[in-house]
Formats: structure tokens, C-alpha cells, sequence
């Protein structure tokens, strides 16, 4: 019996190290009224590629918040100008126009913010094909026209390359780990002609995926402008705030003891909680970013079980940004950066 027992636990590690995230329609497609929250942060390099790989992105730098919006095309701008799609992302003001199925995510269409300038494509861009794991791939081209003042005033011309190139662990702020994460490479080679006056550019987009999350987690892009040979290069990042980790980054970091920071980012307070074994002397101070103490939260001895402390910048009469906490509970030391928000 133990022999079966044995058997059936290997079986079932081979089965769960082998798991994956797999894309499909009903999983991660567009759904209309779904949001999307994330935080704008500074950009990073997107690390390696392969199988097993562990991506530590916890101490990006977060700069502000933002949320992305899924919509009935009938309930957009876009119901009256394009005769093609079915859904629309709003991100920023900015309206984008896709064909949503079971097999695939078409981009037909982009109005911006104002309202003024559109593109609209006679062979759309491909987003996604389903279903997609580690080790697809597809390509092919895209065109269209640009349209400003409803009348055309260039085209838009390229080709696209998607793969799933890497899959692994992805480390987030606000000590997520998340595990069996997809990532999906994008790359985009275009040429625009506006009013005579033609750019190349080249966008190079990372997207990490997990199995329970519609939306990407995490997202890099990279986009390159060549004019008169001159390469300018600019780039975006962002990660998903409210996706719910498996693992307690600072759970490992510090043995045994449980410590969660949340919410980071916050507005009003933020909560500092830790479950002590024992009883221990804790310090726990705050800095601004320049390494000035603001506040020293406790510096003491406290009793076993779970203590809470709880700072806020503006209660201080300081202002909403980033800061970053120290802790140190017997002999470990840990520090972590918070954001608070207006």
C-alpha cells in the first residue's frame, strides 16, 4: 500500500511541476465591464527567458496608479466611426478597438483621448491566438490608415512576431509571489507615414501571466523611434496591484516570522503586522527617501502573538509619496518601500 501511496505522490509533484498557464478566450480574453487596476512603476529589464526562470521585480518603483477599462464597442466612441470589432480597451482616455473570439484578439482600430486622431486597420494586428502556452508562436503583418479631422492624413504598415518565451516565478511588490507565470514576448515593426514624414519604430512588449487572472500582471514595453537615423527610445511599465500572491516573500526572509505590510500602495494608513513566536525587542522606524527619519512606529519590547502598527505620512503633516520602513525584531532586519497616495 505504502508502494501506491509513494507512486501516486511522485505522479502528482510531475503533474504540478508541470503545470503551466495557458491563454484561452474564456480565461484571459476581453470581457465587457471588467477592470483592469494597476500601478504605473519605473521600467526594469525584462530578465532571462527559458523554463524555471524566477523573476524578482519587488522593488519596483511605483509612481502612480491607474485602471483600464473593457467596454461593449455599442457603449464607446467607437460605436459610430469603425463597421469592424466588438470590444474596446480604454486605457488613459484612449479608446482601442479589437475583435474578440474563441480563436483570437484582432485589433481593428484606435481613437485617442481626444477624440481627433484615429487608426484604422485594413489587415488588423493579431494581439493573441488561443490557446497559448510556453513555446507558441505566430506572426504576420498589419495596416492601416491614419485619420485626423476625419479626413486621412497617412498609413501605418508592419509586421508582428508573439511568442511565449519564458515561464517561471515572478516576484511583485507587496511581497506576491506568484508561481507558474507565462510570459509573453511582443514584438512590433512598423513604419508610419504622416504627411510625407515617415518613422520606424519598433515596440518590444512583456506581458506575465498567471492561470487565475484575466488581465497581465506585469507589463514592459519598450518602443524605439528610428528618424533620420536618430534612434529616441521611451518606454511604460505597470503591474497588477490587487493580485493575490500564493507566498509571503518576507515570510522566507525572515525564518519563521510572519510579517505583511499592506495595503502598499495605500491611502490613509498603511498596516504593518507581524506575528511574533516569542517575546522580542522590535524596532520599526520610517525614512523618507533622502534616509531623515519621519517616525519610529515601536522601539521596545513586545509580547508574543500578532502586533500591528499603522503610519501615515500626511497625519504627520508630511506629504503622500514614498517612504521606506525599517524593521529589525531580534536579529533580523528587513526594510521595505511604501507608497502613499493622495
Amino acid at each position: 500500500m505504502k508502494k501506491y501511496i509513494l507512486l501516486f505522490m511522485y505522479g502528482f509533484a510531475v503533474a504540478f511541476a508541470q503545470a503551466q498557464t495557458t491563454l484561452t478566450n474564456e480565461s484571459h480574453g476581453f470581457v465587457a465591464n471588467e477592470r483592469n487596476p494597476m500601478m504605473l512603476t519605473e521600467y526594469v529589464e525584462p530578465g532571462l527567458y527559458g523554463k524555471n526562470i524566477v523573476w524578482d521585480f519587488s522593488n519596483l518603483d511605483i509612481t502612480n496608479n491607474f485602471e483600464g477599462l473593457i467596454l461593449d464597442k455599442y457603449t464607446s466612441k467607437c460605436s459610430d466611426f469603425f463597421s469592424k470589432g466588438n470590444i474596446v480597451l480604454e486605457e488613459f482616455g484612449n479608446y482601442f478597438l479589437f475583435q474578440t473570439s474563441a480563436e483570437k484578439l484582432e485589433q481593428f482600430g484606435f481613437i485617442s483621448s481626444s477624440g481627433n486622431t484615429k487608426i484604422v486597420y485594413s489587415k488588423p494586428f493579431v494581439k493573441m491566438q488561443y490557446p497559448f502556452t510556453y513555446g507558441s508562436k505566430f506572426s504576420g503583418d498589419f495596416e492601416g490608415d491614419y485619420i485626423v479631422n476625419n479626413l486621412r492624413v497617412g498609413e501605418i504598415h508592419g509586421s508582428y512576431r508573439v511568442e511565449g518565451d519564458a515561464k517561471g516565478r515572478l516576484l511583485l511588490p507587496n511581497a506576491k509571489e506568484l508561481p507558474n507565470v507565462l510570459r509573453v514576448k511582443e514584438v512590433k515593426k512598423y513604419k508610419q507615414t504622416i504627411n510625407s514624414n515617415a518613422i520606424d519604430i519598433e515596440d518590444v512588449t512583456y506581458r506575465w501571466y498567471v492561470e487565475n487572472h484575466r488581465f497581465p500582471v506585469l507589463v514592459l514595453i519598450k518602443s524605439t523611434y528610428f528618424s533620420n537615423g536618430n534612434p529616441v527610445t521611451s518606454t511604460k511599465a505597470a503591474f497588477n496591484s490587487k493580485i493575490v500572491g500564493t507566498t509571503n516573500v518576507n515570510e522566507r526572509l525572515v525564518d519563521d516570522l510572519k510579517i505583511d505590510i499592506y495595503p502598499n500602495p495605500y491611502q490613509g494608513r498603511v498596516t504593518v503586522a507581524y506575528n511574533l513566536g516569542n517575546e522580542s525587542d522590535v524596532n520599526i522606524s520610517v525614512y523618507d527617501l533622502s534616509g531623515k527619519l519621519i517616525s519610529v512606529l515601536v522601539n521596545g519590547v513586545e509580547s508574543a502573538g500578532l502586533n500591528k502598527h499603522f503610519f501615515s505620512a500626511v497625519e504627520l503633516g508630511m506629504p503622500a509619496g514614498a517612504y521606506v520602513v525599517k524593521l529589525k525584531i531580534g536579529d533580523h532586519e528587513m526594510s521595505r518601500k511604501i507608497l502613499e497616495l493622495k
